[in-house]
């Protein structure tokens, strides 16, 4: 018995057939057939870009607010050992002022 391999499509490919399906200046048997794919299969990936957009765009947003966040913690930091040092710088001038005295 032999075994039937599927092929298997470059994500390149699959989203420039998508694109072109998206568009609408050809049917969309025209752009399968063009392509040499079934029609099912490329309203089948068209629904797959349509589908996954949002998460192009949403992980954009979400590394601005990791970015943004960093650096807030970071500020954060740099104040809090900038209060650390002055602190220190303080109680080393008491202890020598109430030694020396």
């Amino acid at each position: 018995m032999s075994k039937s391999t599927r092929k298997v499509y470059d994500p390149k490919f699959k989203m420039r057939v998508a694109l072109e399906v998206l568009r609408g200046e050809k049917t969309l048997s025209e752009v399968a057939s063009e392509n040499g794919v079934a029609p099912s299969l490329a309203c089948e990936w068209r629904d797959q870009l349509e589908a996954s957009s949002n998460e192009v765009f949403a992980k954009t947003k979400q590394e601005r607010e990791r970015k943004r966040l960093e650096v807030s913690a970071q500020k954060e930091r740099e104040r809090m050992l900038g209060t650390i040092g002055q602190l220190t710088l303080e109680r080393d001038f008491l202890q020598r002022f109430c030694v020396d005295q």
